[in-house]
């Protein structure tokens, strides 16, 4: 026996150990809510053992925090102002529990059809969310349950109101015609919507017994949440990390199932993980151990580094004195007041509330009208190229995207997409309403349905429009 064969099998597994201890620690949610104004960035930190389970009564000196603007050169933080444990379980942790109500739930965990109730998949999936909502007892977790097939259904926004919750999983149905198909990506993009008025931790827990298998691609019709397209597995990520939320995968079925290979990826760079259950005592288990492992992480607070940038990239360094674990994820930071002063001075804070308040007044702020027509007008393209500065609304839906085929062609910003918003009008209260699937801002906020009030600022990927709703509509008022 040679010496490669003989050190082959050591090598593979101080290889297996080290990876282990690479998963062991994660950044969970990054919260740069507080970056404008104290330089403040908030991290979740999950550290678990191989096991999966928490690590506990670690210290802030096990850990060191480096920041870097290109994930090359990483600098130390300048300070680091708190370390915090347990803080989930006081302050409380917001759930949304996906869950995959394709057809194939509806067959036994061996991928046969069954009409006895018991053995569906859907079954043994509801059984153990119940179980798992009964065992919460914390007054301060918000949990709420969405569904998934071809198309996304809230049964119940998240709330700390359990008994409604789990009343709401009784109200699940069989799916029919073209819903039986599986829309995974866009339904996480759309239960991130349902986060918008919660602060603090947040967290979606999706089951699947599938991969992502859109409605469009076998049926040919526009989905009507989704339009004539495929949410990419990308868009789902984007949306997680700006909103600064982690999704956990339970994969549901068995061993053999074809499982989504992008749900993993999609889980990690959100700060979350994947579990495997193939029966239901397993599947009992992962709920509780997947709000353990987020009542029990950790919250470190420190002061950004002085380098602007877009984006920042956060390296976290845990060492238990004979390993060492670390993990590197980013964040969207803002340059737009310039470099932050060193040292504090009072002045600082007013300026940074004056900026505040002549944002506040610049979305509030209403233009006079100039055209007899509701119109939208373009007054800054960016980098994009139009076929129109001035978009006439004049029938019942008015398109604005890269399509050749829309109302307002928009070019050279890769972020727009073919139909990116649609203006539609209303004419029972004469009025019109932007929406759409991509990203887009009125007065500084981000939406996907607004109906328009003369003045409103749009903003599509640094493109700046502003809605006239015209002389003629507001006579006819």
């Amino acid at each position: 026996m040679t010496l490669k064969k003989i050190l082959l099998p050591w090598m593979l597994i101080v290889l297996f150990t080290a990876s282990c201890f690479a998963d062991s620690i994660r950044i969970s949610q990054v919260d740069s809510s507080s970056l404008l104004l104290n330089q403040n960035i908030k991290l979740y930190i999950s550290a678990t053992d191989d096991s999966g389970e928490p690590l506990t009564e670690l210290e802030q000196s096990d850990f060191k925090i480096f920041e870097s603007i290109n994930q090359k050169l990483f600098k130390t933080v300048p300070e680091i102002t708190g370390f915090r444990s347990g803080v989930n379980y006081t302050d409380g942790v917001n759930f949304l529990l996906l869950i995959d109500n394709s057809e194939s739930m509806y067959w036994t965990l061996e991928g046969k059809k069954t009409e006895i109730e018991a053995d569906r998949r859907i079954t043994i999936a509801r059984q153990a969310v119940k179980s798992f909502l009964s065992s919460m007892k914390n007054p301060n977790d918000n949990v709420g349950i969405a569904l998934y097939n071809s198309y996304f259904t809230l049964l119940s926004k998240p709330s700390n109101e359990l008994k409604t919750v789990i009343t709401s999983l009784d109200s699940i149905k069989r799916p029919t015609g073209d819903a039986i198909y599986s829309e995974i990506y866009g339904s996480v993009k759309l239960a991130v919507k349902e986060f918008d008025l919660f602060k603090g931790r947040k967290a979606i827990i999706i089951l699947s017994d599938g991969v992502n298998n859109p409605s469009y691609s076998h049926t040919n019709k526009i989905n009507q949440q989704f339009g004539a397209k495929n949410v990419s597995y990308q868009e789902s990520i984007q949306e997680l990390q700006l909103e600064g939320i982690s999704l956990y995968v339970v994969y549901f079925g068995m061993k053999s199932d074809k499982k989504d290979r992008h749900l993993k990826t999609i889980a990690e760079q959100s700060g979350g993980m994947t579990f495997d259950a193939y029966n239901q005592n397993q599947l009992n288990r992962v709920y509780p151990q997947i709000m353990d492992q987020i009542q029990k992480e950790y919250i470190i607070t420190y002061k950004a580094t002085m380098e602007p940038a877009d984006r920042k990239y956060v390296k976290v360094d845990y060492s238990d004195g004979s390993q060492k674990r670390s993990v590197t994820r980013y964040y969207i930071s803002s340059s737009v007041f310039g470099n932050p002063i060193k040292g504090f001075n009072p002045l600082q804070l007013i300026l940074v509330l004056l900026a505040i308040c002549l944002l506040w007044l610049l979305s509030r702020m209403r233009f006079e009208k100039q055209r007899k027509k509701p119109s939208i007008e373009v007054l800054n393209a960016g980098a994009g190229k139009l076929s129109t500065q001035v978009l006439t609304l004049g029938g019942e839906q008015t398109v604005i995207g890269s399509s050749p085929s829309a109302d307002m062609t928009i070019a050279g910003l890769p972020a727009v997409e073919e139909n990116h918003a649609t203006v539609v009008f209303n004419p029972k209260d004469n009025t019109y309403a932007l929406k759409g699937s991509g990203k887009m801002m009125v007065n500084n906020q981000v939406v996907s349905t607004k109906v328009l009030e003369p003045g409103d600022l749009i903003n599509i990927d640094g493109m700046t429009m502003i809605f006239d709703e015209g002389s003629e509509t507001e006579n006819n008022k």
